[in-house]
């Protein structure tokens, strides 16, 4: 679906949740759909209930409030066959955050067809502390100092490239945008540099925390890079149920997927794999962690902190260890972009 037509659809979803929230609560004014960045639609096949779904639009929305200051988050907008929307929900946010991911995670609360849901405010959880982490020997993790996003800040994927000394954005589900790093000494640029091997024009997979500039032909800033890579499938990656994905290509190659209910770790020339469920993640001072409810000696930690993948020098938002049978394995850890952030 061209981009104005999914903005169209946008606009039509937020006045489909306005209408519900206002139901809920008369304090609730207006549920208005942004334009940046673009809202995504993404074809599904599933049920919810007896309706049949068969798209989800995501886009970034400001709820105000008649007697409050408003704020931004990501809604969901769930339509059937005739893109008529069924299901409106936000997805949780932290207001003012001073890491770039929030620190806890909630379940949306669906609004249906007629029926208004509770939007999410934002949220604040204690981080339960499972005793100290041991930093993974390898791939590299690496301590970056972190910058303090505006409250302002969304989350994008995209290419960048280098056209003679501008730095270009092509988000996935938009057109070409000018982009200006803002990341702490320019990590974007010196990652694009070194991964592209200098060569102009070649484009570089991100994923980042960026906002709209001010002002004539104005596009973006990076403040925050969150991943970086060139042997990826990038904006055609699928992750399908899998929230967490880490692989490695050393010694002895591993993959490790979970999902929100259990674990699948293949080593090479190991035994089969096998999934196994899991208790659900355990907060950790800097990210989460899981354990197989059937094999106590699998257990899984993914903190947040910058990881080099040693192969192919990518960048990644986090670090991964894994134990199992005796044997640990240290790798860097992809986080489905179509989750709540951890």
């Amino acid at each position: 679906m061209p981009a104005a037509a999914q903005s169209r659809l946008a606009q039509q979803c937020a006045a489909f949740g306005e209408v519900l929230y206002r139901k809920l609560s008369p304090s609730i004014d207006k549920v208005t759909a942004l334009d940046f960045p673009p809202p995504a639609l993404e074809r599904l096949d599933a049920k919810a209930g007896a309706q049949a779904v068969s798209s989800a639009l995501t886009l970034r929305g400001r709820l105000t409030y008649r007697n409050g200051p408003p704020f931004e988050t990501q809604f969901v907008c769930l339509l059937d066959a005739a893109h008529q929307p069924l299901f409106f929900y936000a997805l949780p946010t932290l207001a003012a955050r001073a890491a770039p991911t929030p620190s806890v995670r909630g379940a949306p609360v669906p609004a249906v067809r007629g029926e208004a849901a509770t939007p999410t405010p934002p949220l604040q959880a204690p981080i339960l502390p499972l005793g100290r982490q041991e930093p993974a020997p390898s791939p590299a993790a690496v301590e970056a100092p972190r910058p303090v996003l505006p409250a302002s800040a969304v989350r994008l994927r995209g290419l960048v490239r280098d056209l003679g000394g501008r730095l270009q954005f092509l988000p996935c589900d938009g057109g070409p945008l000018a982009l200006e790093d803002r990341t702490p000494d320019q990590e974007l640029s010196k990652t694009l540099a070194a991964l592209t091997a200098s060569q102009p024009g070649r484009p570089m997979f991100i994923e980042l925390y960026g906002g709209r500039e001010t002002g004539p032909g104005a596009g973006i800033s990076a403040v925050e890079l969150r991943r970086a890579a060139v042997e990826t499938a990038g904006c055609r990656e699928r992750f399908d149920q899998r929230e967490w994905l880490a692989m490695s290509g050393g010694d002895v190659p591993w993959r490790l997927e979970v999902t929100a209910r259990d674990i699948l770790l293949s080593i090479a020339g190991g035994a089969p794999a096998q999934r196994l469920p899991h208790a659900g993640p355990q907060k950790i001072e800097s990210g989460v962690a899981y354990a197989a409810a059937d094999d106590p000696e699998l257990n899984v930690t993914i903190t947040e902190q910058r990881c080099i993948d040693p192969h192919s020098g990518s960048l990644f938002a986090y670090a991964v260890e894994v134990h199992s049978e005796g044997r640990a394995f240290a790798g860097c850890a992809v986080h489905n972009p179509a989750m709540p952030a951890p």
